[in-house]
């Protein structure tokens, strides 16, 4: 009998490349279109865009000031954590510097308020 891989939860940060704002906005629909499936199976457990600085009330991308963007996904191993970042639009489009990476294996836990 097998036992099924034992996965791991990863905290990653990738900086945006410089002056790739309109491309990051202009890939933007179709990247998280493409997150949808990763979300739904379990493989990405949170993501967003990591700013700057903090935009104002309103809540329009239009006007972020973008550093790069932040997820945490399970996986096996770094080299797998690789293999999904690299699927994503943002790095075929050119907006994600990989080579200045981040990446943290992480013992997860959920503190609850009573």
């Amino acid at each position: 009998m097998s036992t099924a891989p034992m996965l791991r939860e990863f905290l990653v940060i990738i900086p945006d490349k410089p002056s790739v704002r309109k491309t990051r906005l202009a890939l933007r629909s179709l990247h998280v279109q493409n997150m949808t499936h990763l979300v739904a199976s379990g493989q990405w457990k949170m993501g967003g865009a990591l700013l700057n600085s903090v935009p104002d009330l309103e809540d329009d991308p239009t006007k972020f000031d973008f550093m790069g963007s932040t997820f945490v996904c399970r996986a096996e191993s770094r080299a797998d954590v690789f293999e999904q970042v690299k699927q994503d639009v943002y790095v075929s489009g050119g907006v994600w510097d990989l080579a200045r990476v981040s990446d943290v294996s992480s013992s997860v836990s959920v503190i609850q308020n009573k």
